[in-house]
């Protein structure tokens, strides 16, 4: 938790325990926490406390007893309190900060090393968080990249929480889809590989095959269906036998997808710890079920096997094919097992699309029934779909927006607008720098147009709108903080303890932008402790966003350079500790800041 010397609220707790002190059934210290909030705007303070929940305790009208309590704290303030005067309005308490002792308290925190420790959760914790999921043989397309960003953006927080995170990856490397693409690659041998995007090329062969499915089922030849479903099942029988013509090209074709795979992670520098793979679970699948059909857990039904969900007010969890064949729910009961019995984990972080919610609803009630005392511990982290301005996606059908599209075009966008505003500064970029910097802005336009809006909210994709270099969007967060950096450019060496000094003595500072970018800056904990909460990062997202644009007011309304010392050094420490604190936040949504744009 955040020490006192950095966080008014501790303060004002401090101060709001010792005037009750002698109250008899006084709300405890968390029960006061609670009642804490924000004042709508600077002017009105830093922490408000309502009283009405004094009300009935003491007797007496909530203004009175906010007077009487207002005169008591302001008696027992000192000279090293953070709270420099509290004010009775109506039935609160506004409480005012000194605003020069709080940065001083943040900037000493962030120079030692305690800022981090602060941000994190009383009790650590392991947890797993699984996310990507890549299927083979299919194309890597803009929605996966909403998993992608959601997933490693939530195990980064988890990570500045304290937890001991274990990153992990599901490729779906195995079943019927990808036994529809080789089928089309055997019956259209003329079909050759590209050198590039194998991957896009390998889903169309999916999509084909998936509408020659389709288009059979519309003519109503169903022999002609059981007979290909057939020949797809003997296809997938012969991989695992190690058939000398199939089992080669299963592996060909299915590491040409993971080396695709390992570039666009490489592209939003994403890393796991540990991967998973379906084709390796399929005979642990077999087990399990034939182990819990032996147990009465699960029963036999029209000859296939399922787990029964009545109790949970869930239909039946199909858990074996009437074919035999295993299925996501089968192989999700080994992955269970083996995440927490190989990896010791204390919770299981699934983020997967909304549309699985039912899923994993049947998963979780599943493991319960087979007596799982870690069932409780899964959470489905659902978030909805990636749409396009005309529509949703299909990857069966062939209508998607590829990775490689997404990366083009919003490379593109961003060089484009960056080389339109001609700037001196850039005169003398190489254009190996002019790459990396593209490529920094169009991941972080990527990352930031995914994230920003809450996971129950639809994102719909569009490359001129993120990355544009004003408004929400990744462009404009990398620019608000090179615009910090360049600040310290202009102002020369200037040490730590320089700014800690002037924090320290410039009775000046305490100007109303000046204090709301403080307040914003020691939200930082709480947000993180949301976002854990939620599992949702729009919030650190929004957090961010809304930092930049308050040091954007604090830059306009309060010179820096210009001002006469110890002032200067103190917003300098502002502006200080506003880049590392934003900085974090960004490094925490998966974006690395610039120093310049």
């Amino acid at each position: 938790m955040t020490t006192h010397q950095t966080n008014p609220k501790e303060a004002v707790l401090d101060l709001l325990e010792a005037a009750l002190a002698d109250t008899e059934g006084a709300p405890d210290r968390e029960a006061l926490r609670g009642a804490l909030s924000r004042p709508p705007d600077a002017a009105r303070g830093d922490v408000a406390f309502p009283v009405f929940p004094l009300a009935k305790l003491l007797r007496n009208a909530p203004p009175k007893i906010a007077a009487e309590l207002a005169q008591k704290i302001t008696d027992g303030l000192d000279g090293n309190s953070l709270v420099a005067r509290v004010e009775a309005a109506g039935p609160y308490l506004n409480f005012f900060t000194h605003a020069g002792r709080v940065l001083c308290g943040l900037l000493e925190s962030i120079g030692s090393g305690a800022w981090g420790k602060d941000l994190q959760a009383d009790t650590a914790q392991r947890v797993m968080v699984e996310f990507s999921q890549p299927n083979t043989h299919k194309v890597l397309h803009v929605g996966h990249l909403r998993n992608i960003a959601v997933g490693d953006a939530l195990q980064r927080v988890l990570r500045a929480r304290g937890h001991g995170v274990v990153s992990a990856n599901y490729y779906g490397d195995f079943g019927i889809d990808v036994a529809k693409c080789l089928w089309w690659l055997r019956e259209h041998p003329e079909d050759t590989a590209p050198e590039t995007q194998r991957g896009a090329w390998l889903g169309q062969a999916y999509a084909a095959a998936s509408a020659h499915i389709a288009d059979l089922e519309d003519k109503g030849d169903k022999q002609a269906v059981q007979e290909l479903f057939a020949e797809l099942k003997s296809i997938l029988e012969r991989i695992v036998a190690g058939d000398a013509e199939l089992e080669p090209l299963y592996r060909e074709t299915r590491r040409w997808c993971l080396d695709e795979f390992a570039e666009v992670y490489r592209w939003l520098d994403v890393e796991f710890d540990t991967d998973f793979f379906e084709s390796e679970l399929d005979e642990a699948g077999q087990k399990i079920v034939d182990e819990y059909l032996g147990k009465g857990v699960f029963e036999q039904s029209q000859g296939a096997i399922i787990c029964d969900l009545e109790k949970f007010d869930l239909g039946p969890a199909l858990v074996r094919k009437s074919d035999g064949t295993s299925l996501y729910m089968t192989w999700d009961l080994v992955l269970a097992s083996r995440k927490f019995e190989e990896f010791d984990i204390e919770r299981s972080l699934y983020v997967v699309a909304s549309e699985q919610s039912y899923h994993f609803r049947q998963l979780f009630a599943t493991l319960e029934r087979m007596g799982y005392g870690r069932a409780k511990d899964c959470r489905h982290v659902a978030y909805e779909l990636v749409m396009m301005a005309e529509g949703k996606m299909s990857s069966r059908k062939g209508k998607v927006v590829t990775y490689a599209d997404v990366r083009d075009s919003i490379s593109t966008a961003i060089e484009s607008k960056m080389r339109a505003d001609d700037r001196d500064s850039r005169d003398d970029w190489s254009e190996e720098r002019w790459d990396r910097t593209v490529r920094t802005i169009a991941a972080a336009c990527m990352r930031y147009g995914m994230v920003s809006v809450g996971n129950t909210t639809r994102v719909v994709f569009d490359a001129e709108a993120w990355t544009s270099l004003e408004g929400e969007t990744g462009a404009y967060l990398l620019y608000g903080l090179a615009r910090i950096r360049g600040v310290f450019r202009k102002a020369g060496e200037v040490t730590d303890a320089q700014l800690v000094a002037g924090a320290r003595e410039a009775d000046e500072f305490g100007a109303e932008a000046e204090r709301a970018l403080l307040s914003h800056l020691l939200r930082a904990g709480e947000v993180l402790a949301t976002v854990e909460r939620t599992t949702d990062v729009s919030g650190l997202a929004t957090w961010i966003y809304e930092g930049v644009r308050a040091f954007s007011r604090f830059y306009h309304d309060c010179p820096i350079l210009n001002a006469p010392a110890p002032l200067r050094e103190a917003r300098l420490g502002l502006a200080r500790a506003a880049e590392h604190v934003l900085g974090d936040g960004l490094r925490t949504l998966g974006i690395e800041p610039l120093d310049e744009m």
